[in-house]
């Protein structure tokens, strides 16, 4: 079934309003914590890898949740209505600046942060299982999901060139915070009045934590596509830790640094709009595996050019347009993941597919970013000061060869992959076999295992 192009970019526009908030509190709120609220660097660090696991946690529970959603809107809609306020709300408050005493700044942040994160999750995770309700064409699933990839890519430029001059403009973080929530509200209430959720599945019985975690352990392509994107994300958090850093001290151009930004960020944008037309052609899971390892062939050819900022900026701009082709093509093998499921148990769970992959984004953010600070910290890094020989080495390293061998180690997992595209209409029309004649049993004679 042909997803209407009104549905696409009324879906779409619900992660341009997500990212909006999204990537003001993963780029900003550290710089608001300890510049402007007067926290120290050690203790925000704290606050995020703690708040970070928690969130991650609380994922697969929240999926469970919206698995059991029944409602007049549906099982996911419900949410995109009422928790996006909410999520707003608690926006504004993170950028608040009440004063108070050092030990109650530390609370207030805390409890702010940490119900965020939570209330973004309520969010999230509907938001992204909603994809599988839409359409079963896997083809068509692909288009769904590039829409909001491509909205979540504008909205980081839309973040990162608008936020300093808007705060420096307004002496205050609370305007800008302000307007991309409202905006995200606004977006995302498009995305309720507009998207409906075509694919249902009648449930009788309760979806327990039991049965998701029979789900997902039964689940073998969402596992080997969860850890390949895990090593993906956990090696993008340990460079972007660098990246700063490198600019700053190995080749003293930190007045580059933000072109450098924007330049990276355009060539994800083209390969999430490619990945559709080459999925299509060579099938996800070579894609995928293409886009993986042709990011890390880039980057460990980086290490090569050493101070050449020329072909740094091309290597890094064709490492990213890989990345955009790969990143929208594993979130559509997720979603294929579903129907998977469902073949597998009988219980078609997309809220517990889609709170593993969120659990695992959480999951590899924590651990990322606290290894690129652990790492910063053992190779003798002094903040503001000249760095070692074997300092720089290291940051070089951790640039360029280390995050493109990680890289191409990632796509291993999905050398195993056997969910394709031939494998998957099989299992698609053997479940709706199943659906009509409301039968209970499985065959697993396909084998996509």
């Amino acid at each position: 079934m042909k997803v209407s192009s009104k549905t696409v970019l009324s879906y779409g526009v619900g992660s341009l309003g997500q990212n909006l908030i999204y990537i003001l509190m993963i780029s900003y709120l550290m710089l608001f914590y300890t510049d402007y609220f007067g926290l120290s660097p050690a203790v925000v660090g704290t606050l995020f890898l703690v708040a970070r696991i928690w969130d991650a946690m609380i994922d697969p529970v929240i999926g469970v949740i919206v698995d059991n959603t029944k409602s007049r809107w549906g099982r996911f809609r419900p949410y995109l209505l009422f928790a996006p306020v909410i999520m707003a709300v608690l926006t504004v408050l993170c950028f608040l600046q009440p004063d108070i005493s050092p030990t109650a700044k530390i609370i207030y942040a805390s409890i702010t942060y940490v119900l965020w994160g939570m209330c973004f999750g309520l969010v999230d995770v509907p938001y992204w299982a909603m994809t599988s309700a839409i359409t079963e064409d896997s083809q068509e699933r692909t288009k769904v999901i590039t829409i909001p990839r491509v909205m979540a890519i504008i909205a980081g430029i839309c973040v990162s060139v608008l936020t300093l001059p808007f705060v420096k403009a307004t002496n205050s973080w609370v305007p800008v915070a302000a307007i991309y929530a409202v905006l995200c509200v606004g977006f995302f209430w498009i995305t309720f009045y507009n998207v409906k959720e075509q694919v249902t599945v009648a449930r009788n019985e309760k979806f327990s934590f039991k049965d998701a975690a029979r789900l997902i352990g039964s689940n073998r392509p969402l596992l080997l596509v969860l850890l390949t994107l895990l090593i993906g994300d956990m090696t993008m958090n340990i460079r972007s830790a660098f990246s700063v850093y490198y600019f700053k001290y190995y080749l003293n151009a930190e007045h580059l640094f933000p072109v450098f930004s924007l330049a990276s960020m355009l060539p994800i944008l083209l390969g999430a709009l490619l990945a559709p037309f080459v999925s299509k052609r060579l099938g996800k899971r070579t894609t995928a595996i293409i886009g993986n390892v042709g990011y890390g062939l880039a980057h460990v050819a980086l290490f090569f050019v050493s101070k050449n900022i020329i072909l740094l900026f091309a290597l890094s701009g064709i490492g990213t347009l890989f990345f955009g082709i790969a990143t929208i093509t594993m979130s559509a093998m997720v979603a294929d993941c579903v129907e998977y499921g469902e073949w597998k148990t009988g219980k078609r769970a997309e809220g517990t597919v889609f709170s593993s992959n969120t659990f695992r984004s959480k999951f590899a953010d924590a651990l990322g970013g606290a290894m690129g600070a652990y790492v910063l910290g053992a190779v003798g890094y002094i903040p503001n000061g000249t760095q070692t020989n074997t300092t720089m080495t290291w940051m070089h390293l951790f640039f360029t060869l280390i995050p493109g061998i990680l890289m191409i180690i990632s796509a291993l997992p999905l050398m195993k992959y056997q969910l394709t595209e031939g494998v998957y209409a099989k299992i698609l029309s053997e479940i709706k076999i199943r659906r009509t004649s409301h039968t209970s049993g499985f065959k697993n004679d396909i084998k996509a295992q």
